[in-house]
């Protein structure tokens, strides 16, 4: 008896272009599109570019990575800005709010999201009380929900209750982005990463330093222009000059 093929599965039209696979837009992918078009059309972005020197957060990061005892988690410049994040919430609670219709609601927990690239996509495990924790402990924090998302064993209160998101893109190798804010919250976070850069020293002399771009975007329809504005100088003068996270 003849051989008859086997049917092949019938690949949707892309026009006059040949399509490769299709991908199911199912799962965590799809509650991502949902959730992301949602925002960005309903939410007016405002956004705000910083660049920072980070020679300090580094050197800062080193001291803490130097007294590790056996066992505990390195600390990254990504706990040092989630430190950094939840003490600038704190002088400038709108951005650690969120808008309940005609009302903002001004939140007393301060609960830092970092964002973590999966390969079914973006997940944003949450850092709780953040401005209540040293770095080691943030630290520690991160490493532990990234290890559980990457493993797929992540709790439902992992990624519940965040008030204001952080997407470190500096990894690989992103000069600058803009990030969507992640609903409810009302800002985000977008950081690149910090590269060598010539600029003046105090007395106008050419120095090099490790320059990172960092961009923020708020929900206008909660936070004014000079308000994300004053968070982020808060946020970039905290980074280049750590010792005023203890002042």
């Amino acid at each position: 008896a003849p051989v008859v093929p086997e049917p092949q599965p019938t690949l949707p039209s892309a026009g006059g272009l040949r399509v490769a696979r299709a991908i199911p837009m199912t799962g965590m992918r799809r509650t991502i599109a949902t959730r992301l078009q949602k925002a960005a059309q309903e939410i007016p972005h405002i956004t705000f570019d910083a660049d920072i020197d980070v020679t300090a957060a580094e050197a800062l990061r080193a001291r803490a990575n130097a007294r590790l005892k056996a066992g505990q988690a390195k600390v990254s410049l990504t706990a040092v800005i989630a430190r950094t994040c939840a003490w600038a919430l704190g002088r400038h609670e709108l951005l650690n709010s969120r808008l309940d219709g005609d009302s903002i609601l001004v939140l007393e927990d301060v609960n830092i999201g970092v964002a973590v690239a999966l390969d079914e996509g973006l997940i944003v495990p949450v850092v709780r009380d953040a401005d209540r924790k040293g770095i080691g402990e943030i630290a520690a924090d991160i490493a532990g929900l990234t290890e559980r998302a990457r493993a797929g064993r992540l709790r439902p209160e992992d990624v519940q209750d965040g008030t204001f998101t952080i997407s470190n893109l500096g990894m690989f190798g992103v000069d600058r982005f803009t990030a969507i804010i992640n609903p409810p919250q009302v800002a985000i976070l977008a950081v690149s990463r910090a590269t060598p850069r010539i600029v003046p020293d105090t007395e106008g002399r050419p120095v090099t330093r490790p320059i990172m771009t960092v961009t923020l975007a708020a929900d206008h329809r909660v936070v004014d222009g000079a308000v994300a504005a004053r968070f982020l100088s808060d946020v970039r003068e905290a980074l280049e000059q750590p010792e005023l996270l203890v002042l």
